[in-house]
């Protein structure tokens, strides 16, 4: 896949560029310090994958994801930040992210993130889903509180796991899975796995 960093602080470019290196299925083809240095780049270049800084210069990160879902759909955002807050997460997913990670995250995390985001899964760290999901039953929510199960299975769902991952880690067969799925597109109101991540983000930042 073809990967931009974006990112005002050199080091922390060098850093990811240091722990994607050797990758054969990555490759990046370009790195930004500023939103409107990314914007550029991106309307020469294809990219497959922006991992981009919630704060960068000149333009915010959310300000800039907002442009590249608006022009270049096609292209997969993951945030990289080091704000655990949950509003954040939830404006970035609401503005067209495929991912929120912190910087603290491992080498490990950061591969499975973006190649889930690539895939063209939702990968949201498992810290920061758990207390966006807890918002379910807040007024102004779609259909009720998730059981604590299917908050389990969503939170899988959302690091990139298919049914089958699921239900191998939660110990259940995959035609239980497939039965929570289906009441949490019934409680959330909506019909895929994508939908089902960003409904339960949105809940609570909604009227």
């Amino acid at each position: 896949m073809r990967l931009v960093l974006a990112d005002d602080h050199r080091v922390v470019r060098d850093g990811i560029n240091y722990m994607l290196s050797g990758e054969d299925d990555v490759t990046i083809v370009g790195e930004a310090e500023s939103g409107q240095d990314l914007l550029e780049l991106l309307a020469t270049t294809p990219v497959d994958v922006v991992l981009l800084d919630v704060r960068m210069a000149e333009m915010s990160g959310l300000d800039v994801l907002e442009a590249i879902a608006g022009d270049l759909p096609q292209v997969r955002v993951l945030m990289l930040s080091m704000h655990d807050e949950p509003g954040y997460v939830r404006r970035a997913i609401e503005l067209g992210a495929a991912g929120y990670l912190l910087k603290s995250a491992g080498r490990d995390e950061l591969l499975r993130a973006i190649r889930t985001v690539a895939d063209g899964a939702v990968y949201i760290q498992a810290d920061l889903l758990q207390p966006l999901l807890t918002d379910i039953d807040s007024p102004g929510g779609r259909s009720g509180r998730l059981s604590p199960r299917e908050t389990q299975v969503l939170q899988l769902i959302a690091n990139g796991f298919e049914n089958k991952q699921v239900a191998r880690e939660l110990d259940l067969s995959e035609a239980t899975v497939k039965t929570y799925m289906r009441g949490i597109f019934d409680r959330l109101e909506v019909t895929s796995r994508a939908e089902a991540v960003a409904v339960a983000l949105r809940l609570g930042a909604i009227e």
